[in-house]
C-alpha cells in the first residue's frame, strides 16, 4: 500500500484501471489533514485547537437551542468527546451552559460575550490560512469543486 493512501479505508470495489473515485477520495483525506495541521498550527498563538474552533462555530451556527446530541453530530464526534471540548470551552470563558425554558434538567450551550470575541478572532486565523495556503487556486472553478465535495458528501450520508 502506498504511504499516501495508508488509513484510507474504501468501502467499494470498483474496477482497476478507474481511479477517479479512489483518487477523489485521498486528495478530500490529504487535503483535510494537510488543513487541520495548518489551522492547528496557527492556533496554537491563540490557545486554541482546531476541534475546539470547529464545537465554537457549531455551537454559534446552529439553532439557538440545540441539544450537545445534535451538536455532536454537526461536528462528527461522539458524545463524550464533545462533553470534554465543552468543559474545555467553558473552563475558558467562551460558552456556557442555560437551561432550557421547557425542561430545567436540559442544558442550552450558547457562546459568552468572549466566546464571540474569540469566535471572529478564529474566523480571521481561518481565513489567513485559507488565503496563504488556498488563494492560489483558480476562484472561477471553486464553485463546481464545492459543488462536488458537497455531492460526495451528502453521498456518504
Amino acid at each position: 500500500m502506498r504511504s499516501d493512501t495508508k488509513g484510507i479505508a474504501l468501502a467499494f470495489i470498483m474496477n482497476d484501471s478507474d481511479t477517479l473515485p479512489t483518487d477523489f477520495i485521498r486528495e478530500c483525506v490529504l487535503l483535510g489533514r494537510k488543513w487541520r495541521a495548518r489551522v492547528d498550527e496557527r492556533l496554537k498563538a491563540s490557545d486554541m485547537t482546531l476541534s475546539r474552533f470547529t464545537v465554537l462555530y457549531w455551537v454559534d451556527a446552529l439553532p439557538e437551542g440545540a441539544s450537545q446530541r445534535e451538536i455532536a453530530d454537526t461536528v462528527g464526534i461522539e458524545g463524550p468527546t464533545l462533553v470534554r471540548q465543552l468543559h474545555a470551552l467553558e473552563a475558558q470563558g467562551l460558552i456556557e451552559r442555560v437551561p432550557l425554558e421547557n425542561d430545567r434538567r436540559a442544558k442550552c450551550i450558547q457562546l459568552t460575550a468572549g466566546g464571540r470575541a474569540k469566535l471572529e478572532e478564529l474566523n480571521d486565523v481561518g481565513m489567513s490560512v485559507a488565503e496563504d495556503y488556498l488563494g492560489k487556486l483558480e476562484r472561477r472553478r471553486l464553485p463546481s469543486a464545492i459543488r462536488l465535495a458537497k455531492q460526495a458528501r451528502e453521498a456518504l450520508s
